[in-house]
C-alpha cells in the first residue's frame, strides 16, 4: 500500500515559513521538511506512523504555492508555465499523484479539493479517502470519495445519508513533539487558551469572555483582532500561536481551556484534547457525551457544563495547583497510552484494509477488536452485575466494552468505565445513533429486568431499532439482585 496524504496549511503560517526568502532557494526536499518541522496541524505524523507499519506514505501541502512550484521545477518544469493560482496547484498535485503512484489518496481538507478534480484523478488510485472535523462548505459534492472518516460522531450518519461510506476516526497526538518540548519544567502561565475566537466558535468565545472577566486568562489564537475593543478577551489577546509556538505555550501552561466548535454539538472531538494533555497541561474542557470514552472526567481532564460552573471549578483549580498538576499527569499518561498517532495509524490501516480487500502490502493485519456495547438506564447503573461491571472496567487487547447510559458521566459507580453518557438521551432518543456509528458494536447487551416495559419512544427502543437495522445481535441481561 502507498498513501499520498493531501493537506493544506493556514495561509499566514505559510507566509511566515518563507519570511526572509532563504527557504525559497532550497531544494524541494528541504522546503518540504521545513513545512513539517514545527508540527503544524498533524504535521507528518501520518506518514511517520504509517511508515512504522510498513506503509509507504508522504504528505503534500497542496496549497503551499512556493513549495509546490519547487517540486514542479525539479520534476515537471512545464507546469510553471501555467498561470499561478489554484489551477496550477491542482495541475502540480495531479503530477505528484502520477509520480507517487499511490494506492490511497487521503484528503485532509475536503473543502479545498474540487469534486471535479477528484473525479479526474480517481482512476489513478484504488481508494479516495476524505477526513473531516470542521464545517463543510455549502453544497460540497462528496460523491468522489470511496470513504469518509470523521472525528465528529454525528457526521458519520450524515455522510452515509449522502451515499458515502463513513466511519468514526478520532484525532490524536504526535508523541515525537516531546523530543522538542520539555513538559517537566516550569509552567509560568497559570491559565491559558490557544485557539480560534469568534466565527464558528461564537458560543465558546462568549464562554471565554465570561471567564476572562473573572480570572487572569491569557489568550492566543486567530480571530482575536476582530473582537470588540472593549472586550476583556481582546485586551488579554497575545496574538496567534501555531505549531512549535503553540506547543511551547501548552508546555508552559498549568491549566489550559478547551471549548469545541459550534458544529461539534454534544460531542468531544477536537485536536486540543490531545495537544494539551500530550504537553502535560491540565485540560479544562466542555463536558460532552462521548468524552468519558476518551478521558475520565474530573480525573484525567476537568469538565464544565456552563460558564458559571467553569468559573467556580477554575477558581478551585487555581487555588490547588498540586491537584491540577496531578490531573495533568494522569491526562498526559492517558494520551500517551491510548491517543498517539502511532496508535491511530494502526486503526487507520485496519479501516483502509476493510475497503481494500484485494490490496497487498507488508503491514500486518491485526484482528479488529470485538466491541460490546452495554446499555443501562441511569436508575440501574448501581445494579449492573459485578462480572459485567468488571468486564467493562477491564482493558482487554482483543475486546472493547463500553457503556451507554442516560446517567450523569460523573456518577461514582461509573468511574473508570469507557462510557457514552448523556441525560439528553431521555429527551432525544435519536442521539443513540452517533454512539452506534462511533462504536460499531458487534453485540449490544441491555441491562434490564423488564424488557417489555420499554416504550416505543424510549431511547433504548431507538437503540434496538438501530441494532436490528444493522443486524447487530441484541440481548438482555438481568439486573443484580
Amino acid at each position: 500500500m502507498r498513501v499520498l496524504i493531501v493537506d493544506t496549511f493556514y495561509g499566514p503560517y505559510l507566509e511566515r515559513l518563507y519570511v526572509g526568502g532563504s527557504l525559497r532557494q532550497q531544494p524541494w526536499a528541504e522546503q518540504h521538511k521545513a513545512h513539517f518541522a514545527g508540527g503544524f496541524g498533524t504535521g507528518d505524523a501520518y506518514s511517520h506512523g504509517l511508515g512504522l507499519l510498513g506503509v509507504d506514505a508522504i504528505e503534500i501541502v497542496a496549497n503551499s504555492a512556493v513549495l509546490q512550484q519547487g517540486w514542479a521545477r525539479e520534476h515537471q518544469p512545464d507546469l510553471l508555465q501555467l498561470e499561478p493560482g489554484v489551477q496550477q496547484l491542482l495541475a502540480i498535485l495531479e503530477a505528484q499523484i502520477r509520480w507517487w503512484k499511490p494506492t490511497v489518496l487521503y484528503v485532509q481538507d475536503i473543502n479545498w479539493l474540487p469534486a471535479a478534480f477528484l473525479q479526474h484523478v480517481k482512476p489513478l488510485v484504488e481508494l479516495v479517502v476524505g477526513q473531516n472535523a470542521c464545517p463543510l462548505a455549502p453544497g460540497l459534492d462528496l460523491s468522489p470519495y470511496t470513504l469518509l472518516l470523521t472525528s465528529l460522531p454525528h457526521y458519520v450518519g450524515r455522510f452515509r445519508s449522502q451515499g458515502v461510506p463513513a466511519a468514526y476516526f478520532p484525532i490524536g497526538f504526535d508523541q515525537r513533539l516531546l523530543q522538542r518540548h520539555r513538559t517537566d519544567g516550569p509552567r509560568p502561565h497559570a491559565l491559558t487558551f490557544v485557539g480560534g475566537l469568534g466565527g464558528y466558535h461564537s458560543q465558546g468565545t462568549q464562554m471565554l469572555e465570561v471567564i476572562a472577566q473573572e480570572l487572569p486568562l491569557q489568550v492566543w489564537g486567530y480571530g482575536g483582532q476582530h473582537l470588540p475593543g472593549d472586550s476583556t478577551l481582546r485586551q488579554r489577546w497575545r496574538g496567534e500561536a501555531w505549531a512549535d509556538d503553540m506547543y511551547g505555550l501548552l508546555a508552559s501552561s498549568q491549566i489550559t481551556l478547551n471549548r469545541h466548535i459550534d458544529i461539534a454539538e454534544g460531542y468531544a472531538n477536537n485536536m486540543r484534547l490531545y495537544e494539551a494533555t500530550g504537553m502535560g497541561a491540565c485540560l479544562f474542557t466542555d463536558a460532552k457525551a462521548n468524552l468519558p470514552c476518551l478521558f475520565e472526567p474530573d480525573h484525567e481532564v476537568v469538565t464544565y457544563s456552563s460558564p458559571a460552573e467553569a468559573v467556580s471549578k477554575l477558581k478551585q483549580l487555581l487555588a490547588q495547583p498540586q491537584a491540577a498538576s496531578a490531573i495533568a499527569a494522569r491526562g498526559q499518561a492517558r494520551t500517551l497510552k491510548h491517543h498517539t498517532y502511532t496508535q491511530r495509524m494502526v486503526e487507520l490501516v485496519a479501516l483502509l484494509q476493510r475497503h481494500l480487500p484485494k490490496a497487498s502490502f507488508s503491514a500486518s493485519q491485526a484482528p479488529r477488536p470485538q466491541t460490546l456495547l452495554v446499555v443501562c438506564r441511569a436508575e440501574h447503573v448501581d445494579c449492573i452485575p459485578e462480572p459485567l461491571r468488571q468486564a467493562i472496567l477491564s482493558k482487554h487487547p482483543n475486546h472493547r466494552i463500553a457503556l451507554i447510559s442516560d446517567a450523569l458521566p460523573q456518577t461514582p459507580v461509573l468511574h473508570g468505565m469507557q462510557r457514552w453518557c448523556s441525560s439528553i438521551l431521555g429527551l432525544d432518543p435519536t442521539q443513540v445513533q452517533p454512539c452506534v456509528d462511533a462504536m460499531e458494536p458487534d453485540q449490544i447487551l441491555i441491562v434490564d429486568d423488564q424488557p417489555g416495559s420499554i416504550g416505543s419512544s424510549d431511547w433504548i427502543t431507538q437503540l434496538k431499532q438501530q441494532a436490528e437495522a444493522r443486524q447487530i445481535l441484541c440481548s438482555f441481561v438481568s439486573l443484580r439482585v
